[in-house]
């Protein structure tokens, strides 16, 4: 029987992320794959400022910038009556060269520590699949398909299928999770129910080669552009490589629509197609799993919650449950942390997708409630009139705008429900889907800032759990902070709780960060912050490791 500390069924994005994420920590992992191949299929396309960051820890944010569409392209998404016909408005949103820019001029707290970034899901599994194959410390087998599992007190096992060779193996590891998508083998065979909808419509997707920018660039360089038809296309590299979503209703199955037929209805003209790449019909679900954990077997990514694409929210917030888990299970592993870092999982991140579920659907209906305000003869009108009908449109959808723009929703997200934060008295700090608003309210992400040195004080923080002092900034009224911080270090060596100290003497960024001593976590999550060390310093400890 084949051995290891962790299972991970699923070598999708958060699968590879979650392998990563568990290598920084020293935690060995077997990353089964039942597809000899990563996909061909476009997925997600955006990684958001947030995922960035995260990826960031992991040294892997300019890697991905490097296989990624080159940063000097805008993520500009316009709305047009077809290809030959009339723009009725455009969102700008900067490239991501622009975006570090504004970053780099502003340092206020409110903004990501780095810029968002377009990778097709295409390109972003093969490029994370080979970081894995080179890591000592994980072992990924393509071609093997989960079977079934049972699990004991000590462990889990796993039946698995050699899919080319028909050989049946099992596998024995401490802990299993489950990232292997919306059809979760792993959900299904823990009895976990997913709760939820489909949305009322279909898509048949057509991801195709075309080096026709003539017609294609009618109206600009873009990201995306959403037609009145219903149809969306996407610019996958900004060379040669599209993506065209068209909708119809739930009824209609469009699987037998010839794909360059797709293309031209959805366009408005007719281009010129190199090649057709792949094409499918799917249906865009709104569901949520009942539990993320059960026992030692853990739901990752679409496994436990899957939304429309509108937003970006799919794969980015498997990011952030793939590194929320990880550092989880590097504890419960190592021996530092407890059992209850689990039922602290399922408490963090499944309140965080219930949101993103429902803000995609929020986005999605956004497109068909301004679809349902057209005249379908004025929107086309080369005249006064239809001019006017255009900019009543325009208004609305710029008054609507919000897709990839809310970052109160992809930074602000806070862990109020967890008991292994140590939560605060009094009412929370304003929050707002729109922007992030800077705090060290226990369960949040911290403000990033740049310190006067010219470093960045994400960079600072360390694997493991960090301790930030300010208290050179107080002067002699910080002596309660210096003190509170020896106390809370060798509480944190007494219990084995992996914690670096880190000194800053930083008037500015102390005042983003509001206390003179903040705990933050390997996620980068707030789990305490004070001016002294509490009096149950062993316990707050015991409390953010789990063992309460």
């Amino acid at each position: 029987m084949m051995q290891t500390a962790v299972l991970i069924i699923g070598a999708g994005p958060v699968g590879l992320v979650l392998a990563k994420e568990l290598a920084r920590h020293g935690v060995r992992s077997m990353l089964i794959e039942r597809n000899l191949e990563t996909t061909r299929w476009p997925k997600m396309d955006i990684t958001n400022c947030r995922s960035m960051e995260l990826l960031r820890r992991l040294g892997l944010d300019q890697r991905l910038r490097q296989v990624g569409v080159p940063t000097q392209y805008s993520f500009d998404v316009l709305f047009a009556t077809g290809l030959d016909g009339h723009q009725i408005t455009r969102w700008d949103l900067p490239s991501p060269d622009r975006w570090q820019q504004r970053i780099a001029a502003s340092n206020d707290g409110t903004l990501p520590q780095v810029a968002y970034q377009r990778c097709s899901q295409e390109v972003f599994e093969a490029w994370m699949k080979q970081l894995c194959v080179e890591d000592p410390l994980i072992d990924v087998r393509a071609g093997w398909r989960f079977d079934a599992l049972s699990q004991d007190d000590s462990g889990v096992t796993a039946t698995v299928t050699d899919t080319v060779s028909g050989q049946t193996q099992q596998i024995r590891a401490q802990y299993l999770v489950g990232c292997d998508g919306g059809a979760s083998a792993v959900r299904k065979s823990i009895g976990i129910a997913l709760q939820g909808h489909a949305a009322p419509r279909r898509a048949r997707q057509v991801h195709f080669k075309s080096r026709d920018l003539t017609a294609l660039h009618r109206h600009g360089q873009f990201w995306h552009i959403f037609f009145t038809t219903p149809a969306t296309i996407i610019a996958q590299d900004e060379v040669d490589t599209w993506t065209i979503q068209r909708y119809f209703p739930p009824e209609f199955d469009p699987s037998d629509l010839d794909s360059e037929e797709v293309i031209t209805g959805a366009l408005g003209k007719k281009i010129t197609v190199d090649k057709i790449l792949v094409s499918s019909v799917w249906q865009p679900q709104l569901l949520l799993a009942d539990r993320y954990v059960a026992g030692r077997v853990i739901l990752a990514g679409d496994s436990a919650h899957q939304n429309i694409p509108t937003g970006g929210y799919g794969m980015n917030t498997g990011t952030g449950d793939a590194t929320d888990i990880g550092w989880m299970l590097a504890g419960l592993v190592q021996g530092w942390g407890g059992a209850g870092l689990l039922q602290a999982y399922e408490d963090e991140r499944r309140p965080v997708a219930e949101r993103n579920v429902a803000r995609s659907e929020r986005h999605a209906n956004m497109h068909v409630r301004w679809r349902a305000r057209m005249n379908e003869t004025l929107v086309h009108a080369s005249t006064p009139e239809g001019a006017a009908h255009r900019a009543e449109l325009g208004a609305f959808i710029q008054q609507e705008r919000g897709e990839n723009e809310e970052h109160g929703i992809e930074l602000g997200y806070r862990y109020e429900q967890s008991a292994v934060i140590r939560h605060e008295g009094g009412a929370a700090p304003h929050w707002e889907h729109r922007n992030y608003v800077p705090t060290t309210w226990p369960g949040g992400r911290p403000p990033s800032v740049h310190l006067a040195d010219g470093s960045d004080l994400f960079d600072r923080l360390g694997p493991q759990f960090t301790l930030v002092d300010f208290s050179a900034c107080s002067g002699s009224s910080g002596s309660a902070a210096t003190s509170g911080a020896n106390d809370l270090r060798n509480a944190a060596k007494a219990c084995g709780l992996p914690m670096q100290y880190l000194p800053v003497d930083d008037p500015h960024a102390r005042g983003l960060w509001e206390r003179d001593l903040v705990l933050v976590r390997p996620d980068q999550h707030v789990a305490w912050r004070g001016n002294a060390a509490p009096a149950d310093a062993q316990a707050l400890m015991d409390q953010v490791r789990g063992m309460v």
